[in-house]
């Protein structure tokens, strides 16, 4: 993340996908691997409006490696469905981000799983953690703070925390 851009402060929301038939498993609804993939891929392309995807990578050489994750599944989905990936910022420090990601149903809105998902920047020359250089981890810092007004999905508790407790 270079030069001095401000972050988009709403919940970032994917591109739609239909659930696919062959993501379907024996009890007829969407495998929970095909879950977790979906935010992990869709999760990557959004990192990109916050200075943080595949361009950032390019440049500074650094990227992010998820080092927890916490998914709850909340509602089944069968072939057919559409579904798009929402991401906010929890939480960040200075070398840590914890987002959360909801797997949404497009077409009545109902939130089919979460994932909360903290990761570390890491060098990939070295493959040691580094933080954020001080201007990008100041805009992380204040994205979290603006998000942090978002409520949460219906019933979801925090399960994952960038910092000791």
């Amino acid at each position: 993340m270079t030069g001095n851009a401000a972050l988009p402060t709403d919940i970032l929301v994917s591109d739609v996908r239909t659930v696919e038939e062959d993501w379907i498993d024996l009890y007829g609804h969407m495998n929970m691997v095909r879950y977790v993939a979906l935010f992990d891929e869709l999760g990557y392309v959004l990192l990109d409006h916050w200075g943080l995807g595949e361009s950032y990578t390019r440049e500074t050489g650094r990227g992010l490696f998820v080092v927890d994750v916490a998914v709850r599944y909340r509602r089944e989905l069968r072939a057919g469905t559409p579904v798009a990936v929402a991401m906010r910022l929890l939480d960040s420090d200075d070398k840590r981000l914890l987002s959360l990601l909801e797997l949404r149903r497009t077409d009545d809105g109902t939130v089919a799983a979460t994932m909360e998902q903290l990761s570390i920047q890491v060098d990939l020359g070295t493959r040691k953690v580094v933080p954020f250089d001080a201007a990008t981890a100041e805009r992380l810092r204040s994205l979290a703070d603006v998000q942090s007004v978002f409520p949460l999905p219906p019933g979801h508790q925090r399960r994952l925390h960038c910092r000791a407790k």
